[in-house]
């Protein structure tokens, strides 16, 4: 069952046991208007939303009802502004690969995003550790390998209308 987002900010707020004065001035609103939001009454302005995401840590499909999947709700550093970007797009492309349901191009894409997350990863490891030409290779096959087969889905769905 999917929830609200009155419901889901106001239990948001109840799990981290914060009071409404001090959450809305986090989130640069009166008390008054978060209580409203909390309760349905009024509804925010899209600049609230994103405010609330990064506060809480959550992706704005959570907050406003459109997953109640609570493995969605990422952990999200303040002060990090791409990280709800990466975390909304990521799971954009997860949801529509479930829409298409393919596993060849599911796996074109998994492999295509693994390779810089694995160097990003390496990285944050060890800083230390030396440049890899020959994973950029990977990742040029890796993305030759991805645009064929979304190539061949485009052109399966021509084929079916």
């Amino acid at each position: 069952m999917k929830t609200d987002f009155a419901g889901t900010l106001s239990r948001l707020r109840r799990e981290k046991s914060l009071s409404q004065r001090l959450v809305a001035a986090d989130l640069g609103v009166s008390q008054a208007l978060l209580s409203h939001y909390e309760n349905g009454a009024r509804e925010p302005k899209l600049e609230f939303v994103v405010k609330a995401c990064d506060y809480y840590g959550v992706t704005s499909d959570y907050l406003l009802g459109r997953i109640d999947d609570t493995a969605r709700r990422l952990p999200v550093p303040r002060g990090c502004p791409g990280a709800p970007r990466l975390i909304t797009a990521t799971c954009s492309v997860f949801d529509r690969l479930d829409e298409i349901s393919d596993p060849e191009l599911y796996s074109a894409v998994v492999d295509y995003l693994l390779i810089p997350t694995e160097n990003v990863a390496t990285l944050l490891h060890d800083p230390g550790t030396q440049y890899d030409p020959a994973r950029d290779a990977e990742m040029k096959m890796a993305e030759a390998a991805l645009v064929a087969s979304a190539r061949g889905i485009r052109q399966w769905r021509t084929m079916d209308n």
